[in-house]
């Protein structure tokens, strides 16, 4: 049994985010369509479907970068699986976001940006969304060495 407590789970297609991000991206289309003309209304228009295919790529977990699994330890370090297969290890990031309907988190990889995640309730079971919101409510953060520094109430 490990020394560190561990929160695992499975994220699956989130069909929620894939419908708000597609109706973002078609209120987006519209603007541009009633506001500019000639070629600037093209390239951005080209800009936004670019966007909306990368977005729907990662919700949908066609992306070969999806994470498809996540592992956060209760010392700050967290890994996760992408659709290829790769573990990546990191770091949750202090800046998270906890509401009923979503979670948005982010995980610092050493020497890369941040990954930043969004999910849905119906990203992963019903159990382990609200284990994972009263987790990050009430979990302590650490600093880097591994030490707590403040009571996390986000």
């Amino acid at each position: 049994m490990s020394a560190v407590p561990t929160l695992q789970f499975d994220l699956r297609p989130s069909l929620k985010l894939a419908g708000l991000l597609l109706v973002a991206h078609a209120l987006a289309l519209a603007a541009t369509w009633v506001s500019l003309a000639g070629w600037p209304q093209v390239l951005v228009c080209f800009g936004i479907l670019v966007s909306a295919a990368g977005c729907l790529a990662e919700v949908l977990h066609r992306s070969p970068r999806t994470a498809v699994s996540l592992d956060l330890r209760e010392d700050g370090r967290a890994s996760w699986r992408d659709r290829n297969g790769e573990w990546h290890e990191g770091r949750l990031a202090s800046d998270h976001f906890v509401s009923a309907a979503f979670v948005v988190l982010g995980l610092d990889q050493p020497g890369r940006r941040r990954k930043w995640l969004v999910i849905m309730g119906d990203s992963v079971l019903h159990e382990d969304f609200r284990r994972l919101r009263v987790w990050l409510r009430w979990r302590r953060d650490h600093g880097p060495e591994g030490s707590p520094t403040r009571s996390g109430t986000e």
